[in-house]
């Protein structure tokens, strides 16, 4: 007798091991710093599109490397995102590099990374630190089942 293999669809639980880097090679996230498999429902939006699409087909115990474009990410590198600031704007220590609260073109408290600094300026980027990175998602798949029916709370569904 032969056992039905199921594989990933969507409407599916999938439970994936991941690891993302960046072209360089860098680890910028991975199921195990997130403490364990992602677990979600394929196709609901929970991972990027094309990390979604990409296990379509996939069975348990299968990997597979998924470049995800910046569009389904942090976005692309917007320049008009890099601004420069009054030092005395800034309240936390400056260094080159660090990230910073400091307000933004509306004046809400944003992070922002320092990318130099002068006498009585700083040039902040808001940019996010992954924005205009093409990441690379090796995923693999740990388990695919159908997912339990979610019990319709009293007063839903019943034209209530």
């Amino acid at each position: 007798m032969e056992v039905e293999i199921i594989r990933v669809e969507k409407g599916k639980l999938v439970a994936i091991d991941y690891e993302v880097r960046l072209k360089t090679g860098k680890v910028v996230d991975s199921s195990e710093k997130s403490g364990g498999p992602a677990v979600f429902v394929c196709g609901q939006g929970d991972f990027p599109k094309p990390v979604e699409e990409g296990i379509v087909g996939m069975a348990p115990g299968e990997s597979r490397l998924i470049a995800v474009p910046p569009e389904y990410t942090y976005g692309l590198y917007d320049p008009k995102k890099v601004r420069l600031v009054a030092s005395e704007r800034i309240t936390d220590q400056v260094e080159v590099g660090k990230v910073v609260k400091a307000p933004d073109e509306f004046g809400l408290r944003r992070p922002a990374i320092i990318r130099a600094v002068w006498q009585g300026a700083i040039l902040l980027d808001f940019n996010h630190p992954l924005a205009g990175h093409v990441l690379h998602f090796e995923v693999v798949i740990r388990e695919v089942r159908t997912p339990e029916p979610q019990p319709v709370a009293q007063g839903e569904g019943n034209g209530a």
